[in-house]
């Protein structure tokens, strides 16, 4: 595979916020060291698990995936997630290696034969999920299009699913027996639960992503059914798994049939992360849970600045994102840290999220009005913009080709019109996942063309 050199790490990120500029020229500079452009034997990878195992794990990887597009390893990704697609297989029970080497095999730590593997369950459904928000963000169709990625959709959405689901009840589901294979969460501490929260948070993810795939692809009535399956999952969630006497979700059930009585770390933080609770009215009491008990190691921490921004806490959000570029973090040079400095700053902060039919969404969100803030050369769908947000009032979006875009220029709060380059127009309005006003102007811009839009 041919690595394009003039998209691997040109983004720049400048801004009013020292820190932050600082937090993230570190974590370009940390990630890019792990990255690898093809001299090995499994092609462009970076490291995406413990550093100097020179290797990469399905949950890393699909965690990393956003901060790898916005720094040009996009490519990388790519070839990754289809190294692990092409391992799925029966005799594994439609698993694939947890984690491949920079030699292209099964990593020796986690993998002794088909029968003795170490395998979480929401691994399949996390990386199809990743796979559709790498399409998103690149618009690149292999991802729609290509066998392995469409054998890999459609084995984890119904034959994984058969294999490891023994009660019949939707959910896959672990035994003692299993030993390390088929764990029902990404915690990994003693105590191994018969199903946990980020299955389910996992699953509803994977199957509106599907469903997200199938309707890009046509298939209208197969996306309508994976579409309703996810709302399936929602209302399990939604019905069961809520206590209303200690007015918090469970994060875990037992193999008894009782939900475990603690917080449950990945099991509580990762439903909210992966939006399976988005718009709806336990979503707060389910955020004041984890905003009570916080992350609990540095991978954990990778997740809440995203997850608080989601969720509309951009203070917190902008603390944790602060807490994971200071120097003196514990265990930063763990490849997700720098990974997702980079992919929240871009994502989060500077609110750039693309959409299919070349459209480019912004939401500022920087910390305090005075400030500014720039990601200049940024990749996405196969073009390159600079986006500039003064405050959170006012935005200008560069498009450098070679593609015309489509921007959907948003601002917080209720503006019944946006100024578009000095002449007032019109506004949108919609609610974001938080419940928030939005004000929006869609805007074209063809290659070479620069705009800007104010609230005014």
């Amino acid at each position: 595979m041919t690595i394009d050199p003039t998209t691997v790490g040109q983004v720049q990120f400048t801004s009013f916020d020292s820190i932050l500029q600082a937090g993230f020229a570190w974590a370009k500079e940390q990630a890019l060291a792990y990255a690898h452009h093809g001299e090995d034997p499994v092609g462009p990878w970076y490291e995406a698990a413990l550093p100097g195992r020179d290797a990469f794990c399905i949950r890393d990887v699909s965690h990393q995936s956003l901060g790898a597009a916005v720094l040009g390893l996009g490519a990388h990704t790519k070839n990754m997630l289809r190294k692990f697609a092409a391992s799925l297989s029966p005799e594994r029970d439609y698993c694939m290696y947890w984690e491949i080497t920079k030699g292209g095999k099964p990593a020796a730590v986690d993998y002794k034969n088909d029968a003795d593997f170490w395998y979480n369950l929401p691994a399949n459904f996390d990386m199809l999920q990743a796979c559709w928000e790498s399409y998103l963000w690149s618009g690149d169709g292999a991802y729609l299009r290509e066998p392995e990625f469409r054998r890999f959709y459609a084995l984890t959405c119904n034959e994984y699913i058969e294999r490891w689901d023994k009660n019949g009840d939707g959910f896959p589901e672990y035994y003692p027996a299993y030993g390390r294979r088929g764990l029902a969460s990404y915690n990994e501490q003693k105590f191994r639960p018969f199903l946990a929260g980020d299955l389910l948070g996992s699953m509803y993810a994977a199957y509106r992503a599907y469903a997200a795939i199938l309707q890009t692809l046509g298939q209208d009535a197969d996306a309508a059914v994976w579409a309703e399956k996810a709302s399936q999952i929602q209302q399990t969630y939604l019905n069961k798994w809520y206590d209303p006497k200690r007015q918090c979700f469970f994060g875990a059930l037992r193999r008894e049939g009782k939900f475990y009585p603690k917080y449950y770390k990945e099991g509580n933080f990762l439903p909210l992360f992966f939006r399976l609770l988005d718009n709806q009215p336990l979503r707060e009491t389910a955020v004041r849970q984890v905003l009570k008990q916080g992350p609990s190691n540095v991978e954990a921490k990778t997740y809440f600045p995203q997850l608080y921004y989601d969720r509309g806490l951009d203070a917190e959000g902008y603390r944790e994102l602060c807490a994971l570029c200071h120097p003196k973090l514990k265990r930063r040079s763990y490849p997700e840290v720098s990974f997702s400095v980079a992919g929240t700053v871009a994502r989060q902060y500077m609110g750039v999220t693309p959409a299919v039919g070349q459209k480019i969404r912004t939401l500022p969100k920087l910390a305090r009005e005075t400030d500014w803030a720039q990601l200049e050369s940024l990749p996405i769908l196969g073009n390159a913009i600079d986006i500039r947000h003064e405050g959170n009032r006012q935005s200008r979006l560069s498009n450098h080709g070679p593609e015309a875009v489509n921007w959907k220029a948003c601002f917080l709060g209720d503006y019944p019109e946006l100024v578009v380059d000095g002449i007032k127009q019109p506004a949108a309005r919609e609610i974001d996942a938080a419940g928030r006003e939005i004000s929006y102007v869609e805007v074209a811009l063809a290659a070479g063309e620069n705009r800007s839009v104010q609230a005014e």
